[in-house]
């Protein structure tokens, strides 16, 4: 093939070439819009003299040769000392359907989902729909040819409450790699819809170190946000992490186990990387020992480790960089009602955003809704929750972990980078942990 060709004569390079179409509807309060179109992409990078060159087009008359040239330009014009695993020759055309659903016929659907919003109190709606099919050509110098076809749809539903002065919001999310038939818009929109109206009569919250519950989201974000981007390898390699120089440690608590898996089918799912290395499912922490880092091949050899599939990029029009998939905190042995089996406490159910600091460890993570817990009894609604902590203090004192398990989907940030993952995990307790 022309690729082979083209690429062989590099120490290393790649050719990564997107096309597919895309769908996007917005519906806000009576507002509709809707969007649909083609897209087409292809970029080159190549490693000369241990730097990298990247170009990229969105034009369709655009020459692999002359991309592949542009890179090693910029290339000769920087300094470095990288160097990349070496991977092995994959050859592999994994498929997927094509649309199912007219434009028009997604429309109607979602405008018939947000029928379930109209609670009482309700002011404000939106909802967001994505809904894309991709095909992702990978070509290397060492000979690789893989094309993966996916598809992705993703929805986020928002509705605000109001009750005199006070206003509250719901937030939800749905997500498909089986089309937009496979979605279920109605329970998102009511879920949303039924959380911001409950907030409007919830207690405002205490202050305090608390004993905490948390619920499969919550735990799931937590390990997404505090363990997966501190584990990923390219902040351990700069000592931007606090995991930095702590493999084979001890870190948590022994009943933590916490993975990264692309291999699973959820919304991060993908069986090879942006790389063309294969997506491995990652231990990062077992029973409580730091055990992995998420590698690209670049950060493989900087780690000393091996690629693990876990270079990801945004488009053809953004490098790869290292990137979460699914990330789960592993099931434990107690049931429900001992995670529950405390005299007083609080209860967190979903998440509302927060930040976290890999460097120091540090993190402030708002819950979407809380309830006061008396004698393992879920009892009234608190609003406005926050818990704020240091990752390392409070992985030691998870003290039990539920057998039961949920994830959410969702999009993941990083260097101005979006890219559609999961999260989960069963319910949790923490101790003492800081509430403001």
């Amino acid at each position: 093939m022309e690729y082979a060709r083209l690429l062989s004569k590099y120490d290393y390079a790649d050719l990564r070439i997107e096309s597919g179409n895309k769908t996007v509807i917005t519906l806000k309060d009576e507002e509709i819009k809707s969007y649909s179109g083609a897209f087409f992409g292809m970029s080159a990078r190549v490693l000369k003299d241990g730097a990298w060159g990247f170009a990229s087009s969105n034009k369709r008359s655009i020459k692999p040769a002359e991309l592949l040239r542009k890179a090693e330009s910029l290339a000769s014009l920087e300094r470095s000392t990288s160097s990349v695993f070496e991977g092995p020759q994959t050859k592999r055309h994994i498929k997927a359907k094509q649309d199912d659903l007219a434009q028009e016929e997604k429309v109607a659907s979602l405008i018939e989902a947000k029928k379930n919003m109209k609670e009482d109190n309700i002011i404000s709606t939106a909802l967001s729909c994505s809904d894309s099919y991709l095909s992702s050509e990978f070509y290397n110098s060492e000979g690789s040819e893989i094309i993966q076809e996916y598809r992705y749809t993703y929805l986020s539903c928002l509705a605000v409450a109001r009750e005199g002065t006070t206003i509250q919001r719901g937030v939800e999310s749905a997500a498909s790699r089986d089309g937009f038939s496979a979605l279920k818009p109605e329970a998102a929109c009511k879920k949303a819809a039924e959380t911001a109206r409950r907030l409007i009569a919830a207690e405002p919250p205490p202050k305090g170190r608390f004993t905490v519950v948390l619920d499969p989201e919550m735990t799931g974000v937590f390990s997404h946000e505090v363990v997966g981007h501190a584990s990923e390898a390219d902040s351990i390699a700069s000592s931007e992490s606090i995991f930095a120089g702590k493999k084979g440690e001890r870190i948590a608590s022994e009943l933590v186990n916490i993975c990264d898996d692309p291999s699973a089918r959820y919304f991060g799912f993908y069986e090879y990387d942006d790389e063309g290395i294969k997506g491995e499912r990652t231990e990062l922490i077992k029973e409580g020992i730091l055990t992995n880092y998420l590698n690209s091949r670049e950060t493989a050899v900087e780690t000393a480790s091996n690629p693990n599939g876990h270079a990801r990029a945004e488009d053809v029009f953004h490098v790869p960089i290292v990137r979460m998939s699914n990330t789960f905190f592993l099931p434990g042995k107690d049931s429900k009602d001992d995670v529950f089996d405390i005299r007083s406490g609080l209860y967190l159910r979903g998440m509302l955003g927060g930040s976290v600091d890999i460097f120091t460890g540090g993190f402030m993570f708002k819950a979407e809704e809380a309830y006061r817990i008396k004698n393992g009894s879920i009892e009234e609604l608190i609003r406005d929750v926050t818990i704020t902590g240091n990752v390392l203090e409070v992985l030691k004192n998870i003290v039990a972990v539920g057998n039961d398990f949920g994830t959410n989907p969702g999009m993941c940030g990083k260097l101005d980078q979006s890219v559609p993952v999961e999260d989960g995990g069963p319910h949790i307790r923490v101790n003492n942990i800081t509430v403001g």
